[in-house]
């Protein structure tokens, strides 16, 4: 009898700790809708940028507020090159940095010691934030933005424009 309520508590615990764990997000996160975006807007980040801490809740605000249902076509992802101590990020730093933010329209992820995909789109040995780029679900990259802050009125004319085509 031990053995078999001992094997139900183990056949529990796997469902419980498995099931629907679709990797670590933050409350503080976007769960997408239905279907799947039509644009993903990558977002290289760090804790002492500076730039990134201001411009990172503006857009946030502004996804929000302007691209209302739109803005469940938008896969938001902030990767976190940097932090307190950056060489040993974790996914809940990131997430912790996301919740400082209030980013509740981003997905966050580590990218630390700039690598994965801040390398896919920028050279050279060191990760500039913040730094954007735009791409669409198949991989093409639609737009680079050059490290440093971008013209948030421009920006965000342009993910209307290529939300819309």
């Amino acid at each position: 009898m031990r053995t078999l309520s001992l094997l139900f508590f183990l056949g529990l615990s796997f469902l419980v700790n498995s099931c629907g764990n679709k990797g670590s997000t933050s409350n503080s996160t976007k769960e997408f809708q239905s279907g799947s975006p039509k644009l993903i807007l990558e977002v290289f980040a760090g804790y002492s940028c500076s730039s990134c801490n201001e411009e990172l809740p503006e857009l946030n605000r502004r996804i929000a507020a302007e691209l209302k249902d739109q803005a469940g076509a938008l896969d938001a992802r902030v990767y976190v090159v940097a932090g307190p101590n950056w060489s040993k990020a974790t996914q809940e730093t990131a997430d912790r940095y996301g919740r400082e933010l209030g980013l509740t329209q981003f997905s966050m992820y580590v990218d630390n010691q700039c690598k994965g995909e801040y390398r896919k789109f920028y050279s050279g040995s060191s990760c500039l934030v913040p730094a954007t780029v735009l791409l669409r679900p198949n991989g093409e990259v639609v737009e680079i933005y050059d490290p440093g802050i971008v013209d948030m009125d421009e920006f965000m004319a342009r993910l209307k424009e290529l939300l819309n085509e």
